[in-house]
Formats: structure tokens, C-alpha cells, sequence
């Protein structure tokens, strides 16, 4: 049976949008432009998050830490949302260990020039990661 042509384009404006998602192209660090604010590195990873893009977020967040290794609150809130980004896609163990590590910069932060924000979350994560395996 053959679909009317409207309703054929109907359907192929409904599916467009979902094969734009499916279609997604992770950069590469070289492809990210290096003139970048911290604002912005983190803004274009969390819009890629927001939109499921996890691989992207996941390369904006590395390239920064690359990049801006010398930004030390920076690079703690974003070595916490690379560790958060495999606690959603329930990667337990890769999440709890980049949790660890980030608490463990804390140690070494007798200056505390880093921000308390990401050891506090990742500390309640870290619980619910606990709390998880004792469930299963």
C-alpha cells in the first residue's frame, strides 16, 4: 500500500529530527577551536549533554582539562562532569573511579583553591553508587 505524498512527508518531518540525533559527529580536540573561555567549553559540552550527545560533551571536557591544566577549579568541576556523564550512562565503575580521583586533588588542596562544589557532589554520588550495588 502507498502512503498519500503528504502523509509521507508528514512522517518524514516526524523521523528528521531523531536521524539528526542518531547522526551525531564527536569532534575532535583539534576541531575545537582554542581561543575558548572556560564558559564557553562548558556551556558547548552541556548543551551536547543536554541533547544526549555524551561522546562530545565528554571531548569539550577533556580538551578543556588539556588546555587549561593550570585551572584548577576549572579542571576539578570538569573532571566531576566527566565522571557524572558515566554515572548517567551507568558506567558505575569508570564513574566511581573518576570520583576517587577527584576527591583525591582535594587532599592536596591546602591553598583550597578549589571549589567545594564538585567534592560534595561527588561524595554523595559516590554514596549512591555504594547504594546502588548494594541493592543489586
Amino acid at each position: 500500500m502507498r502512503l498519500p505524498r503528504h502523509t509521507r512527508y508528514l512522517i518524514a518531518l516526524l523521523f528528521a529530527p531523531m536521524l539528526l540525533v542518531a547522526c551525531e559527529t564527536v569532534p575532535e580536540p583539534g576541531e575545537i577551536p582554542e581561543d575558548l573561555s572556560r564558559q564557553q567549553y562548558f556551556q558547548r559540552a552541556q548543551e551536547a549533554y543536554d541533547q544526549r550527545h555524551y561522546d562530545t560533551a565528554l571531548v569539550y571536557y577533556r580538551t578543556f582539562i588539556e588546555r587549561n591544566p593550570d585551572d584548577l577549579a576549572g579542571v576539578a568541576a570538569a573532571e566531576y562532569e566527566i565522571a557524572f556523564i558515566h554515572y548517567r550512562q551507568g558506567e558505575l565503575d569508570t564513574a566511581e573511579t573518576k570520583f576517587l580521583d577527584l576527591l583525591a586533588r582535594y587532599e592536596g588542596d591546602e591553598d583550597g583553591m578549589l571549589p567545594d562544589w564538585p567534592r560534595i557532589l561527588a561524595e554523595r554520588i559516590l554514596d549512591q553508587i555504594q547504594e546502588e550495588r548494594a541493592v543489586s
